[in-house]
């Protein structure tokens, strides 16, 4: 509205009659200085909106992944969602999954920060790596380590985390007691 006035006030509009049109209408007609003004007062305006138009604050500053097993950054307790999800089972408790609600394990062949499931080891328990090279900062006891072939794996209380590959769905818990070296990972 106000750049409308402007635009009237300076005479950019120039208005005619034209009588030989049906009920007397009026027309107006623009020349290209005024479609100039015009665009540039709506660019104009367009900037001064951009410009003071409060910004969201920025994030605080992210710690870096550990690349050995290394003390993880704390976030709140609820902020651990998108790395592991806590459920009870009526006969074994309270057990560690990851997003997806699919178990997690622990070896105790394994040791503090180090990995000692490979190659055929690595293929019925997969390690659980998701998110571990691309997200910066950890819930609580979760830490990032380098397996012996240089990819990343999630670990709690520096201990690498597995799948089980027979677990095929949700609530599976094949996995637990198996050779007594694998177990869930209690919370």
């Amino acid at each position: 509205m106000i750049l409308f006035s402007i635009i009237l006030s300076t005479n950019a509009l120039s208005k005619e009659f034209h009588p030989n049109e049906e009920n007397a209408l009026y027309s107006y007609h623009m020349n290209r200085t005024t479609v100039r003004i015009i665009v540039g007062a709506i660019v104009g305006v367009v900037v001064v909106i951009y410009l003071t138009t409060p910004k969201t604050p920025p994030a605080p500053p992210l710690a870096t992944t550990s690349t050995h097993s290394v003390t993880p950054t704390q976030l709140p307790s609820d902020y651990h969602e998108n790395i592991y999800l806590s459920k009870t089972d009526p006969t074994k408790g309270a057990y560690m999954t990851d997003f997806a609600g699919m178990t997690l394990y622990t070896s105790s062949d394994d040791r503090t920060g180090v990995s000692n499931c490979t190659g055929e080891c690595a293929k019925d328990w997969p390690p659980y790596s998701s998110g571990a090279v691309s997200q910066k900062r950890f819930p609580a006891n979760i830490s990032v380590i380098t397996r012996p072939d240089g990819s990343k794996q999630l670990a709690w209380h520096d201990m690498p985390l597995y799948y089980y590959a027979k677990d095929m769905k949700v609530g599976d818990l094949l996995g637990d007691g198996i050779d007594g070296v694998w177990h869930i990972v209690k919370p």
